[in-house]
Order: C-alpha cells, then sequence, then structure tokens
C-alpha cells in the first residue's frame, strides 16, 4: 500500500466527482472559485491518506478518491 501511495507523490491529481462537489461548495461559499486539480503534496501512511492542495485549499483524500492527471 504504501509503495502505491508513493506514485501520487508531487504529481497533479483530480477528484472524483463526490468530492470534488463537497469541496467546491465549501469554496463558493467562501467566495473562491476552485478547480479539480490538486498537487499531492505528503502522504499519510499512518492513516493511508494522500494530502493535496489546489488553490487555498487542503484536502486529505483516499487515494480511490482520486485520479493522476
Amino acid at each position: 500500500m504504501t509503495q502505491s501511495l508513493n506514485q501520487y507523490l508531487g504529481r497533479i491529481v483530480r477528484l472524483n466527482q463526490r468530492v470534488f462537489e463537497e469541496i467546491k461548495q465549501r469554496a463558493s461559499r467562501q467566495g473562491v472559485a476552485l478547480e479539480n486539480s490538486f498537487l499531492v503534496v505528503q502522504v499519510n501512511r499512518k492513516i493511508n491518506k494522500l494530502i493535496c492542495y489546489g488553490a487555498r485549499f487542503r484536502v486529505v483524500v483516499s487515494s480511490a478518491d482520486v485520479v493522476l492527471v
């Protein structure tokens, strides 16, 4: 599992539709336009999650919720 998570590190990913809609709603409430493009900056191996940044947002998602671009 760790090796598969490392493939995302430093890469651009897109979130699946359900997760992106949740993030997009949060962004629109704050008056921020958001595109479905996030940079993976860290892998949390303890909880098997990816930490991604896009615009001013930090999101923590599972690898099942992203697709490499």
